[in-house]
C-alpha cells in the first residue's frame, strides 16, 4: 500500500474516530463519557487536515 492509498484510508478512518473513541471509552468505564474533556479534546485533535499533516510529516521524515 503506498503512501497516498494509506492517506485516502486515513481520510476515510478520520470521520468516525471521535465516535468511536466514545463509544470504546464509555464501554470501557460502563456509562457515557462522551461529554468529559478527554474525549472532547480528543474530538478537537481528530481533523480533516489531519491525513494532510500526516502525509506531509512522512515525506519529510523519508525525505520524499
Amino acid at each position: 500500500m503506498g503512501i497516498s492509498e494509506s492517506r485516502k484510508k486515513l481520510e476515510n478512518k478520520v470521520r468516525v474516530m471521535p465516535k468511536n473513541y466514545n463509544d470504546g471509552m464509555s464501554a470501557f468505564f460502563g456509562q457515557d463519557v462522551s461529554a468529559s474533556a478527554p474525549c472532547r479534546s480528543y474530538a478537537i485533535k481528530i481533523t480533516s487536515a489531519m491525513p494532510a499533516k500526516w502525509e506531509r510529516n512522512l515525506k519529510n521524515a523519508f525525505g520524499l
